[in-house]
């Protein structure tokens, strides 16, 4: 059995909405009430929010951190894009249907956890889940309050993430930032969206592309087909920008 959350980062005023799936393969909660205490907090009483400001705060910074490291060691990460927050429950939910059809998931239950706000009820999101159908394998609760479920908060993490490199991919932030420690002489500085895409390009839900070990692209993993769905709805522009940054990841040597 596999754990999906789903959290979103809202609109941005650059043209979309997105949200995505953080997927487990079990229960993370006591590992993450372990990872909460370890950089100074309570689980039970502090909640990870990325909106909030931390570039004065080494502590909440660190928690960051773990967090980021617990994603690229336990999970899976799954993206949909949609225009306007009206359609990200209906997109989340189509994201799911691809992503319990990837072959490590087919044939399996799922216990599926959505954030609140993403339908205008319960009642309207067990129709939508309905209507797309192909989701008898998962048990999916609905309008779940991130303070209790934990795994939300992780999900939180992912899509922050993933909405700041979408846009970078666009054009519409462009920092840079330091690397400390990379290896090298002198501290690097790199591109802020090249540095959140090296970090978590491992954790995409992905296939092979069926190219053979002497193949150039052998290194290329395709995301597409089960780890990104971009909705009908969402604009040229940002189609073309999201399916160029997740639709695919290279995961070779990038030095």
């Amino acid at each position: 059995m596999a754990y999906f959350y789903l959290d979103d980062s809202k609109h941005h005023p650059h043209g979309f909405s997105l949200a995505a799936f953080a997927i487990c393969d079990e229960d993370p909660h006591e590992e993450l009430e372990s990872l909460f205490a370890k950089c100074g907090f309570e689980l039970t009483t502090y909640e990870y929010k990325s909106s909030t400001i931390m570039s004065d705060n080494p502590k909440l910074q660190r928690l960051r951190g773990a967090l980021k490291g617990f994603v690229r060691s336990k999970c899976k990460i799954a993206v949909c894009v949609v225009d306007g927050d009206k359609n990200l429950g209906p997109a989340s939910l189509a994201l799911l249907k691809k992503a319990t059809m990837h072959p490590n998931s087919r044939d399996q239950r799922h216990r599926v956890f959505f954030d609140e706000g993403l339908f205008s009820s319960e009642q309207a999101a067990l129709q939508c889940a309905a209507e797309i159908g192909g989701l008898d394998g998962c048990t999916i609760h609905f309008e779940q309050d991130s303070r209790s479920v934990s795994g939300i908060q992780v999900a939180d993490l992912i899509a922050h993430t993933c909405g700041t490199m979408l846009l970078d991919a666009l054009g519409k932030i462009n920092k840079i930032v330091d690397v400390p420690n990379s290896g090298y002489d002198d501290d690097v500085e790199i591109d802020l969206g090249f540095e959140m895409w090296a970090d978590l390009r491992y954790a995409f839900l992905s296939v092979g592309n069926g190219a053979g070990i002497d193949d150039e692209d052998f290194a290329v993993v395709l995301v597409e087909p089960h780890g990104l769905y971009i909705d009908p709805s969402t604009s040229s522009e940002v189609t073309v920008a999201a399916s160029n940054r997740f639709g695919s990841m290279y995961l070779g040597c990038i030095h």
